[in-house]
């Protein structure tokens, strides 16, 4: 009797983890083009992942501990909130930061395979969308491209991730052969250029340059189609032009930044809440888009929502993840490892460069790719051995000392 109970047991343990491997993949094919979909999932593999818990004990991440403690200031700075019925609106987009779990847990248990297998879901997902932009662009009036469930400078942000991610795997020899992967990347190029949103298109080729740099042909045809780009859309460079004349005609941003630096002052501690910048945003009369709702920039973002110990916090995130990631690319030779933890350090990359001057705290699509990249990269590196002589070198103290430690290594 013993034995068959262990036998069920097996069985839903298995099935149960079939689930979840279907449902990540399904997860981040569809981020772009449902976000209800991909919400419904990201809820579904974190209940699953609670299943689980059941069958096997949960081997805590370095992450577990600072994640949570976001989230719970994030949530708590909803009652000190100048609005709290704004913010308690807001409070829907901040729980899916608790797709970190789920996927750490898969990329744990699973190892660099399924996440490469992931990846290459993203960027599937992301040439398929930009299949999908770039036909309406030739084929209706269209000023900036959208995808089915997203505003173009979503769409440029996820466009931006998948195109970092792409041009690492390609240049690590993962994604062949070049003819089916390369008009891939060209027409992501293409689509974020039609988005019009400039922080994206250029972290992403800043990125995808940089992983390409040892691959001199692929590098000058991506350079060569980025600079075709701007003469076929000539409103998006007059957008770029505006850049040399800083800060005048970088559009809405430099109030936007100044207003909420001014507004910090009063509330640096607790910050204002979640989801409050249409009440303490003071120069709307000044932007030319009136219809701005963010403040372009994950840290003022946080601070201002959540005050001064979530976006410390927040930051110890990132410097954690790096650090971590740094020192696995150094430590392994493995040819299946090495490109898996680059890639996904560089779509995080691209997101971060992108979203210090546009969206990505609050944006549900985005969102959810920037914890998923977390928790995969978390989980790939979790519990693995690493040579002592490479901690030494890669110490925060050294990292501090040698932040570019990275181009050296990658």
């Amino acid at each position: 009797m013993k034995d068959d109970c262990l036998s069920v047991n097996a069985i839903q343990h298995d099935r149960l983890d079939k689930f979840l491997h279907g449902a990540s993949h399904l997860w981040i094919g569809s981020l772009i083009f449902s976000i209800v979909i991909a919400e419904g999932l990201a809820i579904l593999l974190f209940c699953g992942w609670l299943m689980t818990l059941r069958h096997r004990p949960r081997n805590q991440t370095p992450l577990d501990l600072p994640i949570l403690i976001f989230l719970v200031l994030r949530i708590l700075t909803i009652a000190t909130s100048v609005d709290p019925a704004i913010s308690l609106h807001a409070l829907r987009k901040i729980p899916f930061l608790l797709i970190y779990f789920p996927l750490s847990d898969i990329a744990r248990r699973e190892g660099y395979r399924e996440v490469r297998h992931l990846l290459r879901t993203l960027v599937i997902s992301a040439a398929a969308v930009s299949l999908y932009a770039l036909t309406r662009v030739l084929f209706t009036d269209v000023y900036r491209v959208e995808s089915t469930s997203a505003g173009p400078t979503t769409l440029a942000m996820f466009l931006a991730a998948a195109l970092a991610v792409g041009s690492v795997l390609i240049a690590q020899g993962v994604l062949r052969p070049l003819v089916l992967w390369l008009p891939g990347l060209a027409g992501m190029i293409a689509t974020i250029g039609f988005t019009k949103c400039r922080a994206p298109w250029l972290a992403a080729l800043m990125v995808a340059l940089f992983a390409l740099r040892r691959h001199r042909a692929l590098m000058l045809l991506l350079s060569v189609f980025a600079l075709l780009i701007l003469f076929v859309e000539p409103n998006f460079t007059a957008r770029y032009e505006e850049i040399f004349r800083w800060p005048h005609k970088l559009g809405d941003r430099p109030i936007i930044w100044k207003s909420g630096i001014n507004v910090l002052k009063d509330r640096p501690l607790l910050g204002y809440g979640p989801g409050t910048f249409n009440v303490i945003f003071d120069r709307r009369e000044e932007v030319k888009d009136r219809r701005v709702g963010a403040w372009h920039n994950y840290v003022l973002e946080i601070w201002l929502e959540s005050g001064f110990f979530a976006v410390l916090i927040f930051l110890w995130i990132i410097f954690r993840v790096y650090q971590r990631g740094l020192i696995f690319i150094n430590a392994t030779n493995e040819k299946e490892e090495r490109p898996v933890i680059v890639a996904v350090l560089a779509g995080l990359s691209a997101l971060l460069i992108a979203g210090l001057f546009g969206g990505l705290i609050g944006d549900p699509i985005v969102d959810l790719l920037f914890w998923g990249f977390i928790g995969l990269l978390t989980g790939l590196v979790t519990d693995r051995s690493v040579n002592q002589e490479v901690m030494h070198y890669i110490c925060p103290e050294s990292f501090l000392a040698n932040p570019f430690y990275f181009f050296y290594i990658a």
